[in-house]
């Protein structure tokens, strides 16, 4: 039924109206919190993204300061940057006080060499560009060898082993420094394959990087070691 306003008390009028002020009010404080709400679990997400990012940069200092004292995490603009090479590319340069040649590792092993510089970016030859070799150590037996790029996506191989070469599948490859231009120790990869062929004079070894080097995110950059001989595999 529809009610007279005029008929009822001023004071029940005045509480009436009062209370659908307040109504009004209530809902707006609502939507207002609402909105709130929403923006808040935004912000909460964007902070756990921000501290799992912040966790994972501290576990890659914390791992790298184990085999260096003085390093820089730089992030990878382009994993992707050459069609015919194997080439990354980094938002750290000059104005970092990066130098050619410097050795890139990640918290797993060897990852490149950078081979040009600008003001604030630097590109990295990755350890398995074909045209590319690193002086490698059988952790094992402490033999010699050499470790290259292959045609595969993220494949090393060894080359130029005898036949004899006293080498076992899971032996670990790490830089031997010899020739100068890779800090010495420095894990490169696990031995996958080995196919020995009487006629022929060396082994087919292949090797599987500790780093993923088709899927980059961060690498370590290090100063504690200035190679002696610069890349030529430009």
């Amino acid at each position: 039924p529809l009610y007279n306003l005029s008929s009822l008390p001023r004071s029940m009028i005045t509480s009436f109206m009062k209370e659908q002020e307040d109504i009004e009010i209530l809902n707006s404080q609502i939507k207002d919190l609402k909105a709130e709400n929403m923006s808040l679990k935004i912000k909460l997400q964007e902070f756990d993204s921000l501290k799992e990012e912040n966790e994972r940069l501290l576990a890659i200092e914390k791992k790298s300061l184990a085999s260096t004292k003085k390093q820089k995490i730089a992030k990878v603009l382009n994993n992707s940057a050459s069609p015919t090479r194997k080439i990354a590319i980094i938002d750290k340069g000059q104005n970092d006080g990066l130098f050619k040649a410097q050795n890139v590792i990640g918290i797993n092993g060897l990852i490149g060499q950078i081979i040009e510089l600008n003001m604030m970016s630097s590109k990295i030859i990755l350890i398995n560009d074909i045209n590319h070799n690193v002086p490698g150590n059988i952790s094992r037996t402490g033999e010699k060898v050499i470790v290259a790029g292959s045609s595969g996506d993220n494949d090393l191989m060894i080359q130029f082993a005898p036949i004899d070469t006293d080498i076992k599948v899971g032996d670990i490859i790490t830089t031997s420094g010899v020739a100068g231009r890779f800090k010495s120790n420095i894990p490169i990869g696990k031995v996958a394959s080995i196919t020995k062929d009487p006629e022929k004079k060396f082994s087919a070894i292949d090797v599987k990087p500790f780093e993923n080097l088709n899927n980059l995110s961060d690498v370590i950059l290090i100063w504690d070691y200035q190679p002696s001989i610069e890349t030529k595999n430009e």
